[in-house]
C-alpha cells in the first residue's frame, strides 16, 4: 500500500482534513506498517483526523498506547450487540463481556471513540437494543453509528436466505427498531446529523462528512474507492493477488450530469443539513416532476424546506435512500 501510497501523491488534494484505516481489519497492521504508511502521507502534521477501525477484542493497554503515539486519534469499535446469541450468530470473535471489559481501558486514553451498532436483526429484541444503555452512556464513548442489518450479496446471510426461501429481513421490526434507537441515544445528547450516525458535542466523523459533501478523496489498498471531486471515480482492483501484482490499480470512469445529480441526492439527503436549493439550481433546477415529488414529501410530513435547503423529518430519515432515488434521473 505505501508503494501505491507514493505513486498516487500527485493525486491528493491538500491539505488532507482526514485519513482513514478502514475495511478488512487494519487493527491487525503492526505498529510498523502503521508508521510507515503515516510516514509517507503528506502534510500529515496538518490532517486533523486519523480513524483506526478496531475490534472489542483489540483494545488492549499496549495497542491503546501505540496508536495513540502513532498519532491515531479517532477509533471506530465494531461491537454490533451486547447480547451473546446475536453475536455467535454474526460469527463475531469478541463476546459481550469482552466487550463491556475491554471499553473501560478507553477511559486512560484520550481518543475520540465510536462505536458501531447493529438493528433490525432477527430474532433482536427492544431489549437487546437497550442495553446497549451500559456502552453509550460511557464519557469516553462521544459517537454511535448504528445500522440496520442488510444481506448483501455473496455473503453467509444471503445464502441462508436463499436455502431458506423466504426473507430473514422484516421491514417493519428494522423500522421499529430504528426509532427506538433514534430516542435512546438522544436521551444521551446523542445528535443525529445523518441516517446512522449520532454525536455527543459535535464530534462528528470529519471522514464520513467529506464523502457526504463530495470531496476529493484518494483510496489506497485493494477495493478502495476515489473521487476527485469533479468528475473522475476510481475503484481499486480487490483482488489481493492482483493488487500486490503492483500493475494497473485501479479502473476509472467519467461520471456525467446524471450521475453527479443522483449523487448529490443519495449523499445530501441522508444528512440532516439535506440537499442544498443553490446546488440544484447549479444543475439547471428541478424538473415538473420533481417539484411535485417535494410537495407530495412535505405534505406527508416526510421533508421540511428550511434555510434553503430540502431537509427529511425524523420519520423520513428512515427512508433516505428510497427516498432520494425517487429522484434519480437515468
Amino acid at each position: 500500500m505505501v508503494l501505491e501510497l507514493k505513486e498516487r501523491i500527485p493525486l491528493i488534494t491538500l491539505p488532507l482534513t482526514s485519513v482513514y484505516f478502514g475495511g478488512g481489519t487494519p487493527s491487525l497492521l503492526t505498529e510498523t506498517e502503521l508508521a510507515k504508511f503515516l510516514k509517507n502521507v503528506p502534510s500529515l502534521d496538518e490532517v486533523q483526523e486519523i480513524t483506526l477501525e478496531v475490534n472489542p477484542e483489540d483494545l488492549t493497554i499496549d495497542n491503546l498506547t501505540t496508536w495513540q503515539q502513532l498519532g491515531i486519534n479517532r477509533l471506530s469499535i465494531g461491537i454490533q450487540s451486547l447480547n451473546e446469541a446475536l453475536l455467535k450468530w454474526m460469527n463475531r470473535n469478541h463476546t459481550a463481556k469482552d466487550a463491556i471489559h475491554n471499553l473501560r481501558h478507553l477511559s486512560h486514553f484520550s481518543f475520540n471513540c465510536s462505536v458501531d451498532l447493529i438493528y433490525g436483526i432477527p430474532g433482536q429484541t427492544v431489549n437487546d437494543l437497550l442495553a446497549v444503555k451500559e456502552i453509550i452512556e460511557k464519557p469516553y464513548i462521544n459517537h454511535v453509528s448504528a445500522y440496520a442489518l442488510s444481506v448483501e450479496n455473496k455473503t453467509l446471510l444471503a445464502y441462508s436466505e436463499a436455502k431458506s426461501g423466504s426473507p430473514l429481513l422484516d421491514e417493519n421490526h428494522q423500522s421499529r427498531h430504528y426509532y427506538e434507537v433514534q430516542q435512546l441515544l438522544a436521551k444521551f445528547n446523542y445528535e443525529q446529523y445523518e441516517v446512522s450516525s449520532y454525536a455527543r458535542n459535535k464530534t462528528y466523523a470529519k471522514h464520513n462528512q467529506n464523502y457526504w459533501k463530495r470531496v476529493p478523496y484518494l483510496g489506497i489498498g485493494p477495493g478502495a474507492h476515489s473521487y476527485d471531486g469533479k468528475k473522475i471515480r476510481r475503484w481499486n482492483v480487490s483482488n489481493n493477488f492482483s493488487y500486490m501484482q503492483q500493475q494497473n490499480w485501479f479502473e476509472e470512469e467519467t461520471l456525467t450530469d446524471d450521475n453527479l445529480w443522483n449523487e448529490l441526492w443519495l449523499t445530501s439527503l441522508r444528512t440532516c443539513n439535506g440537499v442544498d436549493m443553490e446546488l440544484l439550481a447549479s444543475f439547471g433546477g428541478l424538473r415538473t416532476k420533481e417539484h411535485q415529488l417535494l410537495e407530495e414529501l412535505i405534505r406527508t410530513g416526510d421533508l421540511v424546506q428550511n434555510n434553503h435547503h430540502y431537509q427529511l423529518t425524523r420519520q423520513g430519515l428512515l427512508k433516505a435512500d428510497r427516498f432520494s432515488a425517487l429522484f434519480f434521473r437515468i
